[in-house]
C-alpha cells in the first residue's frame, strides 16, 4: 500500500498544491482497508472536512491515476473502485456484495515476469488479477436460503 506521503509527494511532484482537501484524500486513501469508490472516498470525509466537494474528490484521484499512483478496478455500472496498492496481486472480487479482497500472488511473479519477457518489451506499472466469486459470507447466506 502507498503511504500518504508518497502520494503527496508525487501530487507535489507534478506541480500540483497540497489542500488540505487534497491531503484529506491521499491519507484517507493510504489509511483505508477497502477499494474505495470516489462516493465512498467523499461520504467518509465531508463529515469531518465539510469544505471537501465531491469534484475535488474525482478530481484528485483522476490525477493520482493519471500519475499512476493508483490502481483502477472497473465493476461496471458505475462500480469504479480505486487502490494504492500497486504489488502484484490477486484482487478476490465477491459478484454479489461487491466486497474487494488483495490476495498476494508472490507465486505468480516469476511466471508473470517469463510471460512479460516473452511480451517483447512490456513495461507494466501494477499486476493485478481479477478472481470473480463469492465471498465466505455471501456463500453462507446462499446455503442458508
Amino acid at each position: 500500500m502507498t503511504s500518504a506521503q508518497a502520494l503527496i509527494n508525487r501530487l507535489r511532484q507534478a506541480g500540483y498544491r497540497i489542500t488540505p482537501q487534497r491531503w484529506a484524500i491521499c491519507t484517507y486513501l493510504a489509511t483505508s482497508e477497502q477499494h474505495p469508490t470516489a462516493y465512498q472516498v467523499y461520504t467518509d470525509l465531508v463529515a469531518q472536512n465539510p469544505t471537501i466537494s465531491r469534484a475535488t474528490v474525482y478530481n484528485t484521484l483522476n490525477i493520482l491515476r493519471e500519475l499512476g499512483t493508483l490502481a483502477l478496478i472497473d465493476l461496471g455500472d458505475d462500480h469504479t473502485h480505486y487502490e494504492t496498492n500497486l504489488a502484484p496481486h490477486l484482487n478476490l472480487i465477491c459478484q454479489r456484495c461487491q466486497r474487494i479482497v488483495d490476495q498476494p500472488a508472490t507465486g505468480l511473479t516469476p511466471v508473470l515476469q517469463t510471460l512479460l519477457k516473452q511480451a517483447g518489451g512490456f513495461a507494466p506499472t501494477t499486476i493485478q488479477i481479477q478472481m470473480l466469486g463469492l465471498c465466505v459470507a455471501c456463500q453462507e447466506r446462499s446455503s442458508s436460503a
